[in-house]
């Protein structure tokens, strides 16, 4: 027969080891500290504006043939066409629009990307060159005024653009363009 004595501590050394067992972290659950390996992404359908590789060629042969040879003509610059933005930057740009445009109380929102032409000037980080920059969108919420709720229904699928919040360059520009 046992001695009394030892149940009591084998019983809190079994109960220790049982808490320890099940606070282990569990291999089947991502990490949000492990960097080592990202989440892949998950299989999605495309956006409806997608368009072909091919389509997008003929779009960009156009500019160059429209566009392209008379802002080379007129300035006498080999000027860029594309921009390259990195994707995680942008994922990020995103969720800091969207989450200023809901502390600011916007709604439906989106990305309005306008060309522009840096001075010709060495403070600038392409003197004389274009550019192309985002700028966010969206439309103010409505305001309940004592009890009653306002609502404005949208004409256009297009937002305002949002000033408060800082729009979004310097990607990088293809010198010399690349062609599709």
């Amino acid at each position: 027969m046992k001695p009394n004595f030892l149940v009591k501590p084998t019983l809190i050394l079994l109960a220790l080891a049982v808490s320890f067992i099940s606070c282990k972290n569990n291999n089947n659950v991502p990490d949000n500290n492990d960097n080592t390996e990202q989440e892949k992404p998950k299989p999605t359908k495309p956006p409806r504006q997608t368009i072909s590789y091919k389509y997008a060629k003929t779009l960009e042969e156009e500019f160059v043939n429209t566009r392209y040879k008379a802002i080379k003509k007129v300035l006498n610059v080999d000027d860029t066409r594309e921009f390259w933005f990195d994707l995680e930057e942008l994922k990020k740009y995103i969720a800091y629009v969207e989450y200023e445009a809901d502390r600011l109380g916007y709604e439906n929102l989106g990305i309005r990307i306008y060309n522009g032409a840096y001075p010709d000037d060495k403070k600038f980080p392409d003197p004389g060159l274009s550019t192309v920059f985002l700028v966010p969108t969206g439309d103010e919420k409505p305001k309940s005024k004592g009890g009653i709720l306002t609502f404005s229904i949208p004409l256009s699928p297009e937002s305002n653009n949002i000033t408060e919040i800082q729009s979004y360059n310097y990607g990088q520009a293809g010198r010399p363009p690349k062609k599709m």
